[in-house]
């Protein structure tokens, strides 16, 4: 459950941010998360809720924006996928590489002064 870890890591990231600004309160957090990342964002949501508790972040509301799977086929050109692929989920051609779907970053950040 490599969830914990990045609810975590958000939290510390939100909570810094929200001092550096002297920010009473974290309102929203919009993520960017790769499927290849692997992250449950039902288990993500709840952890980061979880952890928030009694902090400035408490109620916080948590957006996750999935990136799919970029594929660039030698025959096709780009496609996307849900998952990771060994093959064009248009052509099933093997010439592919894989360009996209790992990312996590946190895309905004809003609070309260």
């Amino acid at each position: 459950m490599h969830e914990l870890g990045v609810a975590n890591d958000i939290l510390g990231i939100a909570l810094s941010e929200a001092e550096r600004n002297a920010a009473k309160k974290v309102t929203s957090i919009r993520l960017r998360v790769g499927v290849m990342r692997a992250v449950e964002p039902e288990n993500l949501s709840f952890l980061f809720g979880h952890l928030a508790r009694g902090t400035p972040a408490e109620g916080a509301q948590l957006e996750i924006v999935e990136e799919p799977v970029r594929i660039e086929c030698a025959a096709c050109g780009i496609s996307e996928a849900r998952s990771f692929t060994f093959a064009c989920p248009r052509c099933n051609g093997p010439d592919i590489s894989v360009t996209g779907g790992d990312s996590l970053s946190i895309l905004s950040l809003d609070v309260d002064t």
